[in-house]
């Protein structure tokens, strides 16, 4: 198969979206969660850096990455599954003067951001390097992956 060839079925065997559940009172919606371009996922770690201990493992904030990742690349669907209109406005200053997914998450609990956090992570780390594993062991013993 060539290179072009290659590329094209990776473009086709995206994953679909991921829809991640939060509360929001007494509502249920759901947080599509999307496998990001390789550098779009790079620029969102490489604004999130470690702010605490407990993150040195991952390398960045995976928590600030997931706000970021929902405001650039998300939706937030009704359970009805229609789009609810999210707002990012700045001033004249460059002040944020609304954020909808800031707000969310500071309505959501820790869980429910951690949780958020984790399935961009799953998504855009995990999953492809559990690919990568699984092409080289097969290239190792032979084998072609289906």
């Amino acid at each position: 198969m060539s290179f072009k060839d290659a590329l094209a079925k990776a473009r086709a065997a995206r994953p679909e979206p991921t829809l991640v559940g939060v509360a929001v009172g007494d509502e249920l919606y759901n947080v599509e969660v999307v496998r990001l371009d390789g550098m779009d996922w790079a620029g969102i770690v490489a604004e999130c850096p470690i702010s605490d201990p407990a993150q040195a493992k991952l390398g960045f904030d995976a928590n600030k990455a997931a706000l970021l990742a929902c405001r650039r690349h998300s939706r937030l669907l009704g359970d009805d599954g229609e789009p609810v209109e999210m707002i990012f406005t700045r001033d004249k200053a460059g002040a944020v003067t609304e954020d909808s997914w800031a707000d969310l998450f500071t309505t959501l609990s820790g869980d429910e951001v951690r949780g958020l956090a984790a399935t961009w992570w799953a998504m855009n780390v995990l999953d492809p390097n559990q690919r990568v594993a699984e092409l080289k062991k097969a290239s190792a013993g032979g084998g072609k992956t289906s």
